[in-house]
């Protein structure tokens, strides 16, 4: 389930207001779904599409009591291994591995969703996993962010650097950058007055913060989008250094930022989603690129490699901002 919080801020939803199969009589399934290269299989999400004109919300819309599994399949296409999910009682169409079925994500290896849902056709998908990417080392790993009142203030910028494995695609990595705060928010109340998030939030996200609409919760995680490989420094010792920009830092404190290289999947779905969030009319939107069959949705795969950074607040006093994780 964290890796759903965490990807949803890719905004499935919004391929099913803007796909057009969403607007189809006929609903379609919507698969969400992540595997992390050497990490457990995580949880696979299944729901339906919602009429343009009706409320979508993943619980109105759950697909209960569906088969679902995850294959991972051999160089001739075959099936290796089988993870069989169950439903969860928790939350309507979320589905976990069952306990006697646990596995790794193994690195570059493929595999197939198959989910075959009480009425209609089976669902599937297939993912390629990229190699591991390691963290080498970290740079300014404690620094104070730049004085809006002073132009010529310029502190250093954190700097993780990191080790990709070999890309087996026809393209180089592309990294999604993500900055996660690791403040206590649950001890600081969800909606607090101006005085308070300003001294939480830097300029930036200050100034969209909206105590009577916002929660600081919704600021804790943001993401770059896709970023080339040739966006960053390559090193003598095929390392790669990735800079973390200031506009990618909403909350001063303690942060961790993580660089995810992405499969063909999660290329395709957010390369096209970045296209219709920057289309200028309705004829203009291009459908989402995703990979599913008989569906609808996402079923991707990545490895990432993260460190953590403490950001200062400029004219730092004692009382100017919790700094504990």
């Amino acid at each position: 389930m964290r890796r759903l919080l965490l990807f949803a801020i890719f905004g499935l939803a919004a391929l099913v207001g803007c796909d057009t199969a969403a607007l189809e009589t006929e609903s379609q399934v919507v698969v969400e779904a992540y595997l992390e290269a050497g990490e457990p299989m995580d949880s696979v999400r299944l729901t339906r599409t919602a009429r343009a004109s009706a409320e979508y919300t993943p619980e109105r819309t759950a697909v209960q009591g569906a088969d679902v599994q995850v294959q991972r399949l051999n160089d001739s296409g075959g099936v290796a291994a089988t993870v069989s999910y169950t439903e969860t009682d928790s939350t309507d169409g979320l589905y976990i591995p069952e306990p006697e079925t646990p596995a790794t994500v193994e690195p570059q290896a493929t595999y197939r969703l198959r989910a075959a849902p009480p009425e209609g056709p089976v669902v599937t998908a297939e993912t390629t996993v990229p190699a591991p990417v390691e963290a080498v080392r970290t740079q300014n790993d404690t620094t104070t962010y730049p004085d809006p009142d002073d132009e010529n203030s310029d502190p250093p910028q954190f700097e993780l650097t990191v080790r990709p494995g070999p890309s087996a695609l026809e393209r180089q990595n592309v990294y999604v950058l993500t900055s996660r705060s690791l403040l206590e928010l649950q001890s600081i109340p969800a909606s607090p007055p101006d005085s308070v998030a300003g001294r939480l939030l830097t300029p930036f996200y200050l100034e969209q913060y909206d105590a009577d609409s916002d929660t600081l919760a919704s600021f804790r995680v943001n993401s770059s989008g896709l970023l080339n490989e040739a966006n960053f420094t390559s090193n003598d010792d095929g390392t790669v250094s990735i800079t973390l920009p200031w506009l990618a830092v909403a909350f001063y404190g303690p942060n961790q930022v993580r660089a995810s290289v992405v499969d063909d999947n999660l290329y395709d779905f957010l390369r096209t989603q970045s296209a219709q969030q920057m289309s200028l009319a309705p004829g203009e939107i291009p459908n989402i690129d995703e990979d599913i069959e008989n569906g609808t949705g996402i079923f991707g795969s990545f490895a990432e490699a993260s460190g953590k950074v403490l950001i200062r607040p400029p004219n730092l006093t004692g009382d100017d901002v919790p700094l504990r994780p």
